[in-house]
């Protein structure tokens, strides 16, 4: 981890930055996130929706939702989307280390749009819009609030993985089922990766190879600073984390009861981390289709008659895909009027488009910057 000598000079090293307006992210464009690859997926998606679409019958879903108790699935959704002021909080204090200019609660707001963004792009391309909402939004670099996202990231995968795990062993001790395996085993593969990731930048840390370009030298150690949070942070990240996955459980929980399930723990908990743990599926923008497929498995698998787990799932989705998409749609409408920018704007305080620039100054290197930029380099 980086020591407190480090943390006091990324402030310094900010300031060095912006007076010698030297920042290795200045000017950057925004990440390529349109492209033939979201093409692709948004239309492999669209042909999963529609052959499933085909396989339902809306009547019996408007009958079991007509019936269902509203107000549970009313207070699920409010769980639900409780949780990105938290995720927002936990953010923040795992970036509380680097020169971060905005407030707190603006910190739930990006992670509800980078999380809108990826419900329509794939292969979590969301994360890496995060870090330029970051950039765009609070000043940070990029490289360092990705290193952040990839540290939450691997965080919640070994939370979800193991809860994931433990639901289904208690649940299936004499056999599990191959789809819940098979999601296991990808749910594995993330959490070991987004390590692997972390591991990797920790060692590349301590010798990078001198040939490395200076800017990708600058990126990785911003990326690895980023990464970790100050080491009295951690608990608060901890409890956090924790609540988190708490309420996302609680919504879970309210949903099926909402239409007169009675489960116990396990199945709750099995219901909601299989399916998270299928949203990482590459393919298609937050799994979706293998995420509807998984939950309907999931609901059948514990006993759930067809008609109504299929209810459940296109109501589940509606909250947490549709309906997120939707908001999304919304925020970005109106990313003006609430603060939010979104894609090309200048960073928040770039040097470049400060009134200083009418009467510019120009600093000239010293020995102190010399000295500051070495030792954060090395």
């Amino acid at each position: 981890m980086p020591s407190s000598v480090g943390y006091d000079l990324i402030e310094r090293q900010s300031m060095v930055t912006k007076n010698n307006n030297t920042s290795p992210e200045n000017g950057e464009k925004a990440p390529g996130l349109w492209g033939w690859h979201t093409a692709v997926s948004i239309a492999i998606t669209i042909v999963i929706f529609i052959i499933l679409a085909a396989m339902v019958d809306l009547k019996k879903v408007w009958y079991e939702f007509s019936n269902c108790n509203k107000t549970y699935v009313l207070m699920g959704m409010l769980f639900h989307y409780g949780t990105y002021p938290v995720r927002g909080l936990r953010w923040r204090r795992c970036l509380i280390h680097m020169p971060v200019r905005g407030g707190k609660a603006k910190f739930g707001l990006l992670v509800f749009f980078y999380n809108f963004v990826d419900n329509v792009v794939p292969a979590k391309l969301g994360d890496v819009y995060g870090a330029h909402l970051a950039r765009i939004n609070f000043g940070v670099t990029r490289s360092g609030a990705f290193g952040s996202i990839v540290f939450l990231r691997m965080m919640d995968a070994w939370v979800i993985l193991l809860l994931a795990f433990l639901s289904s062993w208690i649940l299936f001790s004499e056999k599990l089922p191959p789809s819940v395996v098979w999601t296991l085993i990808g749910g594995g593969i993330i959490a070991v990766v987004a390590t692997f990731i972390m591991l990797t930048f920790f060692l590349l840390k301590r010798s990078l190879p001198k040939w490395l370009p200076q800017r990708i030298r600058e990126m990785i150690h911003f990326f690895h600073v980023g990464m970790w949070p100050k080491p009295k942070e951690i608990i608060p990240v901890l409890v956090l984390t924790a609540l988190i996955w708490a309420m996302e459980t609680f919504w879970i929980l309210f949903l099926v009861r909402g239409f007169g399930l009675k489960v116990g723990p396990m199945e709750v908990i099995f219901l909601t981390m299989i399916p998270i743990l299928a949203s990482a599926f590459p393919l298609t923008p937050a799994g979706a289709g293998v995420v509807e497929l998984t939950l309907f498995s999931c609901l059948r698998v514990i006993g759930v008659p067809a008609p109504l787990a299929v209810s459940l799932t296109v109501v589940n989705r509606f909250i947490d895909y549709w309906l997120h998409i939707g908001l999304g749609l919304l925020a970005w409408a109106a990313r003006h009027k609430i603060g939010l920018r979104t894609w090309r704007e200048v960073p928040i305080e770039d040097p470049q488009q400060s009134p200083e620039l009418k009467n510019p100054v120009t600093v000239q290197p010293t020995a102190e910057n010399a000295e500051v930029t070495e030792v954060f380099l090395t």
